[in-house]
C-alpha cells in the first residue's frame, strides 16, 4: 500500500500547517476540480492538502536493519 507524508492545514490547531507522516493512500481523495483532501476523522472529513510526498516503502525496514529495534 502506498503511504504519503502530507502537509495540510489542520483545523484542530487553528488551521496551522501540520505534517502528517505515513498517511495511507486510502485517506486521500480528490474533488471534481482535482484538489486533494485528507480524511482525518468523522469530525474533519475533508482537510485541504498543501503537499503530499510519496514515502519509500522500505523506509522502516532499512532503518531497523541499520539501527535495530527498540527492544534489542
Amino acid at each position: 500500500m502506498k503511504e504519503f507524508d502530507v502537509v495540510a492545514c489542520d483545523p484542530r490547531f487553528r488551521n496551522k500547517e501540520t505534517t502528517f507522516r505515513s498517511i495511507p493512500a486510502s485517506r486521500l481523495f480528490q474533488d471534481e476540480s482535482g484538489q486533494t483532501y485528507l480524511y482525518i476523522n468523522p469530525a474533519y472529513p475533508s482537510v485541504e492538502v498543501i503537499t503530499a510526498t510519496l514515502v519509500d516503502a522500505d523506509k522502516y525496514r532499512s532503518y531497523f536493519t541499520k539501527y535495530g529495534t527498540a527492544g534489542e
